[in-house]
């Protein structure tokens, strides 16, 4: 290496591929670590989040099946007629009171007695009616009450439910605010079964011990807490029951059950997060971030000590690959100047395989062509002049067929043979039009003339088969194009749409400037085509099929000639419907000058 430094400068290939392959591999050292860290601690984040996120999954499982006992008990009272008599006051005498009151009593006392977790048994009577039921009682209280409880959010939203059911959560008493033992609330709409009224609100207060053992069986290593939020972000379950005025910000657009990382108070927190069947609402557990970064802060250590291991290793590897590209590469540029001298018998003489051997190869076939092409550079002028000769003569044939033509045309009209006539005028113009003295750009001007003897052609033969409208913007008669782009496309539109049209057709042929750029429009109201027929055409014209011979091998050859002499982007664009038409869009750009000189 030290040789390299000694023979080139700083801006030697062999330099440069040292350099870069030394700032390659300490880039490559240094993202790939990097990315092996992060994604270390993904992974580590991922698996503990997935163990997590299956407890979670499993507790709110768990939840739901209690949620789902909530509801079927509450339908037992729902369903009761005894309850709704006496919640809408229809007693048929005083007798018929007392027997409905004691029936609520058994059937209550029987409801709490299958279950101790139930605190209190509230039915609120829209019309004045209430009555509570505890385990502590021995009777039902009726009308215990002093407050209207109707103008209350939860009572509203109770009725609102129109006999849905309705979770709270965990909290204080909705009812008796001074008992500060957290209660499970969930409440009911109580419908009259005859006429659909509502006749009050059922609201149960359970013993919340069952949800917030739950809840506090996994605290992930004393770190995390588990929380039930409802689907506006409020907590409304934790395991103390205290967090119910707190908001908790979940993530927009979140899936049924998931996780995500998140920076609380400055510290990085974990979170998993499952959704409850039975209620709209989320159970959430939450994790210190510190304690998964503990195996990733070890893996940041293994993986500098192995990137420096990795760069010695690549600067020595860096050193013999820079050789081995300096050394060959002297020996071309060496060749090269002798080259450039004129001296055209030097050689390369090394029989290498791999890619200096190819180009060591090719630069001797490339000299050896070059010294080939400059003796065959006289033979060249030549047959130039061979050339111009012939044409001469060409130009010479094409006037004796133009008097010929001019000759027939002057009988034909002495004799009064109109048609012969006509065509033969209309003929000899258009290959006048079309020779062009071998030129193969022309003016606008002549290309007008061009297409209006060939359409006058084409009338004689076709008689009516069709009209012509030809417009041309007579700002564009000075510019130059190929010659030979036009006339094919108003034959295929007479040939393949106007033809095969029962009836008369129309063929419209336009000459129009948009901005820089020549439209050449021809528009039929002939046969039209397929949409197969159409999408196998324009496959053709963008060169990504392979169709040879008729009118396409015409539209793609003259696809090609206008994106050589003009540029890839132009050409032309095709759109038909059967039966109704086709439309062709030729595009090129208006020069002044000649397209092969400005290509060339």
């Amino acid at each position: 290496m030290l040789k390299i430094f000694r023979r080139s400068n700083f801006a030697s290939v062999g330099v440069k591929v040292f350099g870069f392959y030394v700032v390659s591999m300490l880039v490559i050292i240094t993202v790939m670590g990097y990315l092996s860290y992060d994604k270390s601690a993904d992974i580590i984040e991922s698996k503990v989040g997935g163990m997590a996120l299956q407890n979670v999954q499993q507790m709110s499982k768990r939840i739901d099946a209690i949620l789902k006992g909530y509801a079927e008990r509450s339908m037992l009272v729902l369903g009761s007629r005894d309850v709704q008599r006496q919640l809408a006051r229809r007693f048929g005498s005083e007798l018929d009171r007392i027997e409905t009151n004691n029936a609520n009593a058994a059937f209550l006392a029987n409801l709490i007695n299958a279950r101790n977790d139930i605190v209190n048994i509230y039915l609120l009577g829209e019309r004045g009616v209430s009555f509570r039921y505890s385990p502590r009682d021995s009777l039902p209280v009726y009308n215990p009450f002093a407050s209207d409880f109707s103008n209350t959010s939860w009572y509203r939203r109770i009725r609102e439910a129109d006999g849905g059911l309705v979770y709270f959560g965990i909290g204080q008493s909705m009812i008796r605010e001074e008992d500060a033992t957290p209660v499970f609330s969930f409440g009911r709409a109580e419908r009259d079964v005859d006429n659909g009224e509502i006749v009050g609100v059922l609201l149960y207060e359970m013993d919340a011990k069952e949800i917030t053992g739950l809840l506090s069986e996994i605290d992930y290593d004393g770190s995390g807490i588990n929380i039930l939020i409802d689907k506006d972000g409020g907590i409304v379950g934790d395991k103390d029951g205290i967090l119910n005025a707190i908001q908790f910000d979940m993530p927009a657009n979140r899936s049924h059950q998931g996780m995500f990382s998140r920076t609380v108070s400055g510290e990085k927190k974990l979170f998993v997060y499952d959704r409850l069947e039975a209620a709209d609402w989320t159970l959430v557990g939450m994790m210190r971030g510190t304690d998964l970064d503990k195996e990733a802060r070890n893996i940041r250590w293994y993986m500098v000590t192995l990137g420096v291991f990795c760069l010695s290793i690549g600067i020595l590897l860096a050193v013999l690959i820079a050789s081995s590209v300096h050394r060959p590469l002297h020996r071309m540029i060496r060749a090269m100047r002798k080259a450039k001298n004129g001296d055209f018998d030097a050689r390369i003489e090394d029989k290498r395989e791999d890619e200096f051997g190819y180009l060591f190869l090719h630069f001797n076939d490339m000299v050896a062509r070059i010294k080939a092409l400059i003796n065959e550079l006289y033979v060249q002028k030549l047959l130039e002049q061979e050339l111009q000769l012939k044409m001469l003569g060409s130009q010479i044939n094409a006037h004796f067929l133009y008097n010929t033509l001019d000759s027939v045309h002057w009988i034909a009209r002495i004799h009064k043979v109109d048609d012969i006539s006509t065509m033969v005028f209309g003929l000899s113009k258009y290959l006048r039009l079309s020779l062009s003295e071998g030129m193969d750009e022309v003016q606008i001007g002549r290309i007008v003339q061009l297409i209006d003897s060939y359409i006058l052609i084409q009338k004689i033969r076709y008689r009516d088969k069709f009209s012509l409208h030809l417009h041309a913007d007579e700002s564009l008669a000075d510019y130059r194009v190929l010659k030979s782009i036009f006339q094919p496309l108003v034959e295929n539109a007479i040939y393949h749409g106007l033809e095969k049209k029962p009836g008369k057709g129309r063929l419209d042929v336009s000459f129009l400037r948009e901005g820089g750029c020549l439209k050449f429009m021809v528009v039929d109201d002939g046969q039209g085509m397929t949409p197969e027929k159409l999408a196998e055409l324009r496959c053709l014209l963008r060169g990504d099929a392979d169709i040879q011979g008729g009118s396409h091998f015409a539209l793609r050859n003259i696809n090609a000639q206008i994106r050589i002499a003009y540029g890839a982007q132009y050409g032309i664009e095709i759109d038909s419907s059967y039966g109704q038409g086709t439309s062709v869009v030729l595009t090129i750009p208006l020069l002044t000058d000649s397209p092969a000189k400005r290509t060339g």
